[in-house]
């Protein structure tokens, strides 16, 4: 790999000049400037992002914080946001917090050290509220713009950009009470939570529209939002004779325990029991029942997260607000009336 002296000596020109000519620096001429980028494009020479910086104050970085890359949402959503990153000509670098503030909060501080423009996190499915979270401060300090992506925090200021998950619940209620059901079970994460907040905002809504009164024991507050959790909850719900006519999972992987868990005690989906779920990842389309769901349109959530993120990069000082996408209703066979 060639070195920058090497460069400049092909090209006939000092060290200095050869740098300034890589970065676009108007001192130099444009003959001699496109000479030198002749020579490094000749021997793919890459300059050193650390120089770059140093000459443009830019490094063309993007951090961005993720809870998990294994769950198909997560892992969709930083695909989403990587791609709309690199069409602004930057770069994606990625952190894992594991589902911990203190690993956000970390990964953000070790963001601010590495030059990044501007930061997308995505926060933590946890009740946090904004006083506790130190790094927006830090960014705030340091000038650097910061967006959440799929959801936020509260008490902050810091824009965002999500699906409506209180009109995306309300939907889903609404398709279940259209066809009769009304003892509909919701499977729910930390009540405080935003996303289930809202979530439970828009179930209560649905059934007022109705003019029913929700029945707040059917709100079940989840330690763990997965599918074995959910299958062991169904079943338990079986067992001791809970009269259900719908469940409502927080997620799609949740929706598929408790498909699975119903038919193995041998209850009929949907003729006995409808299913739905969130997040329309592959495990709603391949279930034994393919399953109801709310597409949370994350093509749409990045490229709007990126952009509000890109105006405060190139307006200092503004705060863009929020930006929130209508939900998509995807109605499949495990809520179909007979």
């Amino acid at each position: 790999m060639p070195k920058l002296q090497d460069i400049a000596r092909l090209a006939g020109v000092s060290k200095a000049t050869a740098s300034l000519a890589l970065n676009g620096s108007s001192k130099i001429k444009e003959s001699t400037r496109q000479r030198v980028v002749d020579v490094a494009n000749k021997y793919h020479y890459i300059p050193k992002r650390s120089a770059q910086t140093l000459a443009s104050g830019k490094s063309g970085i993007i951090g961005v914080v993720t809870p998990s890359v294994e769950s198909e949402f997560y892992g969709r959503l930083v695909r989403c946001l990587d791609k709309q990153i690199q069409r602004q000509g930057y770069t994606m670098y990625l952190a894992l917090s594991n589902e911990q503030l203190d690993l956000e909060e970390k990964a953000v501080q070790h963001f601010v050290g590495s030059d990044v423009e501007g930061v997308v996190v995505i926060p933590l499915n946890l009740p946090i509220d904004g006083s506790e979270i130190r790094y927006i401060d830090l960014l705030r300090n340091q000038g650097i713009p910061c967006v959440f992506a799929s959801s936020y925090y509260a008490g902050t200021t810091v824009p965002y950009c999500m699906v409506d998950l209180e009109d995306g619940t309300f939907r889903l209620v609404t398709h279940l009470l259209k066809s009769g059901r009304k003892k509909i079970v919701f499977y729910t994460g930390y009540r405080s939570a935003i996303p289930t907040a809202l979530r439970i905002q828009g179930y209560r809504r649905a059934f007022a529209a109705y003019g029913l009164d929700a029945d707040e024991t059917n709100l079940i507050e989840c330690e763990s939002i997965d599918y074995d959790y959910s299958y062991t909850l169904t079943a338990h719900l079986l067992d001791i004779g809970r009269e259900i006519d719908a469940i409502i999972a927080v997620n799609d992987g949740m929706a598929l325990g408790a498909v699975n868990s119903l038919r193995h005690r041998g209850c009929s989906v949907p003729e006995q029991v409808a299913v739905a779920g969130f997040d329309n990842v592959h495990y709603s389309r391949v279930s034994p029942v393919p399953i109801t769901t709310i597409n949370q349109n994350l093509d749409e959530v990045s490229w709007g997260a990126v952009d509000l993120l890109f105006q405060q990069i190139q307006h200092k000082g503004e705060l863009p607000g929020k930006r929130i996408i209508e939900p998509e209703l995807i109605v499949r066979e495990s809520t179909l009336s007979f």
